[in-house]
This record gives C-alpha cells, structure tokens and sequence, in this order.
C-alpha cells in the first residue's frame, strides 16, 4: 500500500484530526511522496502494461483532505479499438477522486459495450449525435464538477503517475492555473514512435504559436475553463489550438506552469482525425478562420514573418536544451515535411 499513498506519512491525516479534536495544534510539515519508481519510468513496455493492467485500478488509493477532483472528459466516435486504454490510464492513475465523463457521437462499434463494462467507475456517459467534437466537448464540461479539468481523446492515453505530478505542481505554485508537459506519440500497439518536449508558455501572434503541448498533457484549474467558456463548434480539427490560445490571452504566460515531464501520449493510426505528418486544406481553413478571429498579422505581411522567424528560433533554442541536437534535426525535418512555407 505503501506506494499508493500520496503523502509519505500515512498516519499524517489522523493526528491532523486528532489534533482537532483534543485542541493540539496539528502537525507542522506536511510531505509531499516522491513519485514512486515504476511512474518515472516512460518506455513502451511500461506504457503497454499501464494502459492494459485491469488490477492496478483496484488497488487501495489513499484519501485525504488535500486530494482535488480531476475531471476527465472524453469525447469519442467509433473509438471502440482504444477507447478501454484510455480509460485504464485514468483508472490506473489510483486517483481518490476522478470523475470520467465519456460524451460518444453515437458510434456504431463496440465502443458501447466497453463503457457499459465501466458504468460503476464513469460519473457519466452518453451516446448519441452530437455536432462535433467540439459540441461533444462543450457537453462534457457542463457536467464536470472537479477542481482540475482535463480532456482525453478516446484514442489517446495518460502516462504513470500525470495525476500525482499535475496535483503536486499546483499544490507547490497556487498562482499558476494551467500545468503542461512533454508527450509522446506512440503507434497501435502502444510502442513509442517520437517525444514531443513542451515549450515555455508565451503570447501567441500566430495560430500554430503554442507550447508544443496539446490536451493529452495539460491540465487547467476550473477557474480557467469558466473564463475560457465554451469551445467554437465551428472548429472540427483545431479546436486545441483554439483552447491553448484563449487561455493563453484569457491567463497570461504567466498562469502556465512547465513541468519537465512525459504526461501523455497521442496515438498515431490509420483512422485518426489528427495527422502530425501533413496538414490538409480542411485545416488550412480553420487556422485562416482562427487568424482573423483573433486578429493576428498575416503569415507573409513583415510582422508576421519577423514573428515566425522569432519563433523559430525560440523553438530552436528550446529544442536543443531539452532533446539536444538530434531530437533538434529531427524535429526540424517533421515540421519542415509538415508545412512547407513555414518560414
């Protein structure tokens, strides 16, 4: 039991309330548990155990007064394949206080049946049309009643111990009101395929101007998402970007939090939505439509080619601190393949 518990002193809740009761100030320090070995360990094997493992969800989780509520919402369609993975990485993060909500557009696959296996441990699930992900989205959240928010798509999944390390970041800087961090891509057998290392928040003056970290490893306050709204359901492959952008102007740089640490992992297959590798002209039109909703300068205007250029190389810069000069080429390479008139 003793690595499933978040505070290195077990009996610390207990002479916290007996203190209370007999009228003795309570203890002074209150300890925060390292993270256990087998959560710092990010390889696909362990992945591939995490998200499969049907046991480790029934281990005891401990329960105290400084646990928050995470809610988690998942949008899905036809994600019958992998939607049970992306449940168990929540499941098996053994968090007292999760609160899942699965908003399906009425899929026509096994999807149905595994949630139905997963009533008992899902606050709530519906399935039927909806207008979108977005749309799906923005029901999701009415519901979410947690302290933390976040959002999983049925495809992908959260790493090892990103509850306990989201939690601890805010817990340790109650200023900041979004965590982010590092992410993986991983293929259909959830072997890993590339690192994706998160940048320093800044203010964006162009659409694809974010962290380098999407949905999979981030995680807001709910201040936040009152502040933020509601998603744009006009938006069908970039409303992530239209997330990190609000919050970014709604919050300031400042309110975001950089953790140095692999949180999750976004699935590459066949049938994705989401394609790393090009972007199509669907796409194209959704940042056109973003880059005049917020009225940033136009790719080829000179301010926004002295701002792209600057961008770069803070992407650069950033890149070779945290992946060094390898993952630097690499990534150099990705993005060029990826849109060919980026400078």
């Amino acid at each position: 039991m003793g690595k499933n518990l978040l505070w290195t002193d077990a009996r610390y809740n207990a002479r916290r309330y007996n203190a209370h009761y007999i009228g003795a100030p309570p203890p002074k320090k209150r300890e925060i548990q390292a993270i256990p070995t087998y959560m710092k360990d990010e390889n696909s094997a362990n992945i591939r155990n995490f998200v499969r493992n049907k046991t480790i969800c029934r281990q005891r989780s401990f329960r105290g007064p400084y646990t928050k509520k995470i809610s988690v919402v998942i949008p899905s369609l036809n994600s019958g394949r992998y939607i049970e993975r992306s449940i168990l990485s929540i499941l098996n993060q053994n968090w007292p206080d999760t609160e899942i909500i699965v908003i399906d557009g009425g899929s026509s696959d096994e999807t149905c049946g595994i949630l139905r296996k997963y009533d008992t441990r899902l606050a709530y699930r519906t399935s039927e049309p909806d207008r979108g992900q977005s749309h799906a989205l923005n029901r999701g959240f009415q519901r979410a009643t947690g302290d933390y928010y976040c959002w999983l798509n049925a495809d992908d999944v959260f790493l090892p111990g990103a509850f306990q390390k989201i939690f601890q970041a805010f817990e340790n800087h109650p200023r900041i009101t979004v965590c982010y961090g590092n992410w993986y891509s991983i293929d259909e057998k959830h072997m890993i395929v590339d690192k994706t290392y998160a940048l320093r928040a800044r203010t964006p003056h162009f659409v694809y101007e974010n962290m380098n970290s999407y949905n999979q490893a981030m995680f807001w306050r709910k201040e936040v998402h009152r502040r933020f709204g509601k998603f744009d359901e006009s938006l069908h492959r970039i409303m992530d970007n239209d997330m990190i952008i609000r919050f970014l102007l709604n919050e300031g740089p400042e309110k975001f939090y950089r953790l140095d640490s692999f949180l999750g992992a976004f699935r590459l297959h066949q049938k994705q939505k989401t394609n790393l590798a090009e972007i199509d002209s669907s796409q194209e039109v959704e940042e056109i439509y973003l880059e005049k909703k917020f009225n940033f300068p136009p790719a080829h205007s000179l301010r926004g080619r002295y701002l792209r250029f600057s961008y770069r190389l803070f992407q650069l810069y950033s890149g070779l601190k945290h992946g060094g000069l390898r993952y630097t080429l690499r990534k150099i390479r990705q993005g060029t393949r990826r849109r060919k008139s980026l400078l």
